[in-house]
C-alpha cells in the first residue's frame, strides 16, 4: 500500500524568483523534501507575480503586501484578495509548518495557521543580529519591531532552529532556546558541474559576490584592493553583484583592474568562482550562513571573511582566514596569501574538502526530515 504523503507549508517573506540567501535556502531543501512531501509555499507578491501557481510540483501562494518597503520589510495587505488566498490556504492538508526567520508578518500568518491546524511549527532563523539599513534611527524602530514580532511569534511554543550556531546563540537575546542547527548548505555535486581547469598564469584573481551596500563591507575591499595593489601589480578584482552603491562605485574606482560584473545568475557566479583565486567576504551585516562562502569555497577559492554569522563554523583550523572589519587587517590578509601562493593553494583544497563532507543540502534536508519525523 503505498504510503499517503505528509504535506509541509513554509511561510517566507519572498520566495524565487526573488533573489536571497532565504529563498535559495528554501528552494534547495524543498526540491529534496518533495520526493517523500507534498510542499506549499506561502509568501508575499513583492512583483506582480501570479497569487495563485504550482512551480515544478510545489504550489505557490503570493499575499498581496503594501508597496511601501515591499523589497525588505513587506507588510500584508489584508484587502479582498487577501481575504481570498487565505481561505484557501485554511482549505489546505497541513501537517508541519515551517517559517523561515522570526520577523516577517508571514512568520506570523503561519503561525496562526498551524495552532488552527493544530500541527508541529518550526522556526528557521537566518540571522545573527539585527537588521541593519544603516539608518541609526530606522534601525532603532527596527530592532522594536522584530522584538514585538519575536515575542509574538513565541506565544505559539514554535520549536526554533538556526542555519548556523550563530544564529542560534544570537536566539538567546530573545530568551529562546534553539532546539538545534538546519545549516545553509550547498549542492554537493556543483564542483563537478562546474569545475575546469582554468590558467591564469601569474595574474591572481580576487573575486567578491554579494549585494552592493556599505554593510556588507564593499568599500573596505575596494580601498584595500588599491592598498595591495600598489606591491602586486599582478592582481584583478571582479565584483559581482548589484545594490544602490553599484554607479557611484563604478565612477569613483576606474582602475583597469577592478571589473564590476553587476547582478548574475547562478551559472554565471559559479564561473566566477572557478577562475577566482582569493574569495572576500568582508561582511558587517548580521549574516546566518553566508551562501557565497559555500559557493567560493567548494569551487576551490582561498576565502578571507569577516567574523558574521557561521562562518567560522566553515572556517577553522586551516580552512580560510578571518579578517577584522577594518581595511588594514584586509591588506594584510590579502598580502600574506599572495606572497605565499602554497598557503593559498592549501586553503584551496581544504575548505572545499570541509564544504563538502559537513555543509551540503542533503545533509540539511536529512537533518530537517529527521525532526518532522520525530513529530509522528
Amino acid at each position: 500500500m503505498k504510503k499517503t504523503k505528509k504535506t509541509i507549508a513554509f511561510f517566507n517573506g519572498f520566495f524565487i524568483p526573488h533573489l536571497g540567501g532565504v529563498e535559495r535556502y528554501t528552494s534547495k531543501v524543498i526540491e529534496i523534501l518533495k520526493k517523500d512531501y507534498n510542499i506549499i509555499i506561502i509568501t508575499t507578491n513583492d512583483n506582480n507575480y501570479p497569487s495563485k501557481e504550482e512551480l515544478e510540483g510545489i504550489k505557490v501562494y503570493r499575499l498581496p503586501v503594501y508597496s511601501l518597503c515591499k523589497n525588505r520589510y513587506p507588510f500584508l495587505h489584508k484587502n479582498k484578495e487577501y481575504k481570498e488566498l487565505l481561505e484557501d490556504i485554511r482549505k489546505e492538508k497541513i501537517d508541519y509548518v515551517i517559517c523561515n526567520t522570526r520577523y516577517y508578518q508571514t512568520s506570523i500568518l503561519g503561525a496562526v495557521i498551524s495552532k488552527e491546524k493544530k500541527c508541529s511549527l518550526y522556526i528557521i532563523d537566518h540571522s545573527s543580529n539585527h537588521i541593519s539599513i544603516g539608518n541609526k534611527v530606522l534601525d532603532y524602530f527596527g530592532s522594536l519591531y522584530e522584538h514585538y514580532l519575536t515575542n509574538k511569534i513565541k506565544k505559539y511554543n514554535p520549536k526554533f532552529y538556526g542555519v548556523s550556531k550563530r544564529c542560534n546563540k544570537w536566539l538567546n537575546h530573545f530568551d529562546i532556546k534553539a532546539s538545534g542547527v538546519f545549516y545553509n548548505a550547498i549542492d554537493d555535486k556543483v564542483y563537478d558541474e562546474f569545475y575546469q581547469p582554468i590558467d591564469n598564469g601569474n595574474k591572481v584573481v580576487i573575486s567578491y559576490i554579494g549585494r552592493i551596500i556599505k554593510e556588507k563591507g564593499i568599500l573596505n575591499l575596494l580601498n584595500a584592493f588599491n592598498e595591495v595593489k600598489k606591491n602586486h601589480s599582478n592582481i584583478e578584482l571582479y565584483i559581482a553583484g548589484d545594490g544602490p552603491l553599484l554607479d557611484n562605485l563604478k565612477r569613483e574606482y576606474t582602475d583597469s583592474s577592478i571589473h564590476f560584473l553587476g547582478k548574475l545568475n547562478y551559472e554565471e557566479v559559479m564561473n566566477l568562482c572557478v577562475k577566482t583565486d582569493i574569495f572576500v567576504h568582508p561582511s558587517m551585516y548580521p549574516e546566518g550562513l553566508p551562501t557565497s562562502i559555500l559557493e567560493a569555497g567548494v569551487m576551490k577559492c582561498a576565502v578571507v571573511a569577516t567574523d558574521r554569522g557561521g562562518t567560522k563554523e566553515v572556517i577553522n583550523n586551516n580552512v580560510g582566514l578571518i579578517v577584522e572589519e577594518n581595511v588594514e587587517d584586509l591588506v594584510k590578509k590579502l598580502d600574506f596569501l599572495l606572497n605565499n601562493r602554497d598557503k593559498m593553494n592549501e586553503l584551496k583544497e581544504n575548505i572545499h574538502n570541509r564544504i563538502i563532507q559537513n555543509f551540503t543540502w542533503k545533509q540539511t534536508a536529512k537533518a530537517i526530515e529527521k525532526e518532522l519525523e520525530n513529530e509522528r
